[in-house]
């Protein structure tokens, strides 16, 4: 059993941070956490523009104001996904993400997370080229978390039978 996991950043830069997760479980039900960066002990400052207003479309304002505290989205993630043999990305980037939201936590996630493109190519001799094709015949990646994670999902059900 496994599930995916994906994050929207303030940016692509290593001052970046996680601004939302969200995650689809083997039942493809999904949920999504907007994170508030202010409880992130000052430490996340970097916020670029261009991705507020032409990929993810979330503002500083929405975090502040819906935003999980960073030890509540550990904790929640914890406890949904530390019951799952794998849990799976598409980026090198969600594993940053993941490790700098569990670091302003003070926390160590319960489950690993592993880039997709290495477990496929590891465990069933698929490339990430393939992985990459089947997603993008499901669409192009909505840039909000939940829906994202969900399409990754649908790509590994493709490819993996």
């Amino acid at each position: 059993m496994w599930a995916t996991l994906d994050f929207e950043a303030s940016g692509l830069s290593d001052q970046s941070y996680p601004i939302e997760v969200g995650y689809s479980l083997p039942d493809g039900q999904g949920h999504s956490i907007l994170i508030n960066p202010q409880t992130a002990s000052g430490v996340w400052q970097y916020w670029d523009d261009y991705a507020e207003q032409e990929i993810h479309r979330i503002s500083r304002q929405e975090l502040y104001r819906e935003g999980w505290q960073v030890v509540e989205v550990c904790l929640h993630l914890n406890a949904v996904l530390g019951q799952y043999e794998h849990v799976f990305c598409d980026s090198q980037w969600d594993l940053f993400w993941l490790g700098r939201l569990y670091h302003a936590a003070h926390m160590r996630p319960s489950f690993l997370l592993t880039e997709i493109g290495h477990w496929l190519m590891q465990e069933n001799g698929i490339n990430r080229a393939q992985f990459q094709l089947a997603l993008e015949e499901i669409g192009p990646a909505k840039h909000r978390a939940m829906q994202d994670a969900q399409q990754i999902r649908l790509a590994i059900s493709q490819l993996v039978k």
